[in-house]
């Protein structure tokens, strides 16, 4: 599959030295697992959840075979820890971002574009948490949901209540992170990457039902 300018270099792994690299048996451990987190999300977003194999992660992650088993028992128990460290990651960028922000609609702005500044750095983190997902069905599937869900969750935090908001329905909730999931991939369709232009329509999709379409749309200009 075609990449996009620059993608590959952000994809470049760094092994470690070989023999005797006198490194902590804390330190060799964590860069291995890092290392294979890293190879999951590369071999997906190149070949699909189904098609990936334990051979592709290890390969992408610059490991043995032998080194994947010794942390994950099958190439699914990696995908989900995968998925694990990605939350955590996009969940913190997004709610440091909100910090001594003038309103609420700006605190959206400031989440949406956190967000957007942690996936164009690595446009397979789409690849692998949106756009593989859905043909996987199954756990994989589902962690997709889960992981939307709290996306929306977060970018939403500490919506106010009262004159001029509205608490949207679960449907309407439903259809923000299906909205939101539609954009993200449709950035990185056919191997290019237009994630820097998905701002002002994330905004907009986020706060139509809280705010209404018009102020949605004033909000939504100026980020």
């Amino acid at each position: 599959m075609a990449r996009g300018d620059g993608e590959g270099e952000g994809r470049k792994l760094h092994r470690l030295p070989p023999g005797r690299h006198g490194l902590s048996r804390e330190f060799v451990t964590r860069n291995q697992q890092e290392r294979l987190i890293a190879g999951s999300v590369a071999a997906v977003a190149e070949k699909g959840f189904r098609d990936a194999t334990v051979t592709d992660v290890s390969a992408a992650a610059g490991v043995s075979r032998r080194t994947f088993y010794a942390y994950f028992q099958t190439k699914e128990e990696c995908f989900l820890a995968t998925f694990e460290l990605l939350e955590e990651h996009l969940l913190a960028a997004v709610a440091e971002a909100a910090a001594s922000r003038p309103s609420w609609t700006a605190e959206v702005r400031a989440r949406v574009a956190a967000l957007l500044d942690l996936l164009k750095e690595n446009p397979d983190l789409v690849r692998f948490a949106v756009v593989a997902p859905p043909a996987a069905g199954g756990a994989v599937m589902e962690r997709n949901r889960r992981l939307l869900e709290r996306l929306v969750e977060a970018l939403v935090a500490d919506a106010p209540e009262g004159r001029g908001y509205s608490q949207p329905t679960e449907v309407e909730r439903h259809a923000i992170e299906g909205a939101l999931a539609a954009v993200l991939a449709d950035k990185v369709s056919d191997g290019e990457q237009r994630l820097a232009e998905a701002a002002p329509e994330l905004v907009e999709l986020v706060l139509v039902p809280f705010v209404g379409r018009r102020r949605a749309a004033t909000a939504a200009a100026k980020a």
